[in-house]
């Protein structure tokens, strides 16, 4: 049989960019980064980073990107600041929340 070879992926990190701002190593500095996410992308980390589970009631929702970073906001706060781009709605039961139009 022949040798299986892994399947590993290698990209250099920008040196002019502080450590604490990117995204590989931004979760050592207690930040949650993203760079051109999807909001589908956004929320399977936002879930997490809060122990929530996200459920989207409207897959137009999944197209947005989202480029910022969250360091000491809420779930609420961090759902809100993201509202002020994009143009969603959401309901917040316990540990779960769901996303729709407005």
């Amino acid at each position: 049989l022949p040798e299986r070879t892994p399947d590993i992926s290698i990209t250099l990190i920008p040196k002019n960019v502080p450590d604490s701002e990117k995204v590989e190593t931004s979760w050592m500095y207690n930040k949650l980064v993203f760079d051109g996410d999807s909001f589908g992308e956004l929320a399977a980390k936002m879930e997490r980073w809060y122990n929530v589970r996200i459920i989207f009631k409207n897959e137009r929702l999944l197209k947005y990107r989202f480029k910022g970073v969250f360091s000491n906001e809420t779930i609420q706060d961090a759902l809100d600041a993201l509202r002020l781009t994009a143009r969603f709605n959401y309901s917040l039961k316990e540990n779960e929340i769901e996303l729709y139009d407005e």
